[in-house]
């Protein structure tokens, strides 16, 4: 079994030296735009988020807070596309009474700066 603490390997794990504070800083998504100051970044980011969460919810068949764990914070939206303009050729037999259908997944990899998804405030 490959050891994996960092034991006896102090050069491959700084984080284990830092201050909380330091480590907040370093794993602040925001922290590291070169475009925008940090505060500018959230907001904007932000609210492209809030816009085409809105969008997409006001224009596509969607099934929201869907469960994947028992945790609160532990769902998903999933949003269908529009039948409209999708070609019909890739349908295949229902799923949840929607055509089953090529999807993409996308985990991001790091944190929600607010701790969550959306903050409750936006009401999304």
């Amino acid at each position: 079994m490959m050891d994996v603490s960092g034991v006896g390997f102090p050069s491959k794990v700084p984080w284990k030296k830092m201050s909380a504070e330091e480590l907040e800083n370093q794993y602040c998504p925001s922290r590291w735009v070169v475009r925008l100051g940090a505060e500018e970044a959230l907001r904007t980011y932000s609210q492209i988020g809030i816009e085409a969460t809105t969008r997409a919810r006001a224009t596509r068949k969607s099934l929201l807070h869907v469960p994947y764990g028992d945790g609160e914070g532990e769902k998903v939206d999933i949003y269908f596309p529009d039948e409209s303009s999708e070609g019909r050729a890739s349908l295949t037999r229902p799923v949840l009474g929607f055509a089953a259908l090529p999807f993409f997944l996308f985990f991001h990899g790091g944190y929600w700066q607010s701790g969550r998804l959306f903050p409750g405030e936006w009401g999304l």
